[in-house]
């Protein structure tokens, strides 16, 4: 599922592709992804308005149009978006194709762009529909009820101890995960930052003081600065750029012992048994 760092990169893409540009054609019959406007709605109130600006909190995207107007965007579990510029296809997938006019496979929204007398083509791809397009002239609400967001505001170590406490019996990991604590945190950056951090995902965030708050907080940087670089090298990219998410039973680099898995909250969380401390508490398990 795409989470902070992947929703970033994409962010970046799509203000490099669309701001300034203006929304010639919008193709869609997808109601699910345009709900609650009848697809038909959508593309009328799109075509013909230009991108002004684009910009994200946690895992939604904003894009402010010309006018009154603001179109967010969720990219749910599958989604991404693909481009074809001006002087042909660019993207892999897309240059697979000799007729770009062509649908992709799973391709949801087309966007047909305009700008500086060049066109282009944004293309949104989802093969489980679980994304979301929102229009609107307000912000929705699901974008004001976001915590802090760790690229656009910082992590305030006192802020994210209070938040913690407040969640005291809940697992640690879990309680990142709420996005009213911090906006954009998944499975795998949440994993990857406790293993930095050397904190077991099991721990109550009730025990989780302000020093490891502070070291939770440096973690998460790491992780997510770690990710956008990596994100950053394009088809140069690590297939797995992570060091505990999805390596069960590997052995940990820090420490050796082989990293193991347990179930909080309906996901599926890897740590180090070994280096992985309880808050407050000896070594993972231990009293």
């Amino acid at each position: 599922m795409p989470e902070l760092p992947e929703v970033e990169h994409t962010r970046r893409n799509l203000d490099r592709w669309t701001r300034g540009a203006r929304i010639v054609r919008v193709v869609t019959t997808d109601a699910r992804i345009v709900r609650p406007l009848r697809p038909s709605a959508f593309v009328a109130r799109l075509e013909g308005r230009t991108v002004r600006a684009l910009d994200r909190r946690g895992k939604w995207l904003r894009l402010a149009l010309d006018g009154a107007g603001k179109l967010f965007i969720h990219l749910g579990m599958t989604g991404w978006f693909e481009r074809a510029g001006a002087g042909g296809p660019r993207n892999p997938l897309l240059s697979a194709r000799a007729d770009r006019a062509r649908p992709l496979r799973f391709e949801r929204v087309r966007f047909e762009l305009e700008r500086r007398a060049r066109s282009s083509v944004v293309v949104y791809v989802d093969p489980r529909r679980w994304g979301r397009m929102v229009l609107s002239d307000e912000d929705i609400a699901p974008w004001m009820t976001l915590g802090p967001d760790p690229l656009a505001d910082g992590i305030d170590v006192d802020v994210l101890s209070s938040a913690l406490a407040r969640r005291s019996r809940r697992a640690v990991k879990e309680a990142l995960m709420d996005q009213r604590v911090l906006a954009g945190i998944g499975n795998i950056q949440a994993t990857e930052a406790l293993w930095k951090a050397g904190i077991d995902p099991r721990s109550r965030s009730g025990t989780i003081d302000r020093a490891r708050a502070g070291d939770l907080a440096r973690a998460l940087r790491w992780s997510i600065r770690r990710t956008l670089a990596d994100l950053a090298k394009g088809d140069r990219a690590d297939d797995d750029p992570f060091i505990a998410y999805g390596h069960d039973g590997e052995p940990c680099p820090r420490c050796g012992a082989r990293f193991t898995k347990v179930e909080l909250g309906g996901r599926t969380t890897t740590f180090c048994p070994r280096c992985q401390t309880r808050a407050g508490m000896g070594p993972s398990g231990g009293a």
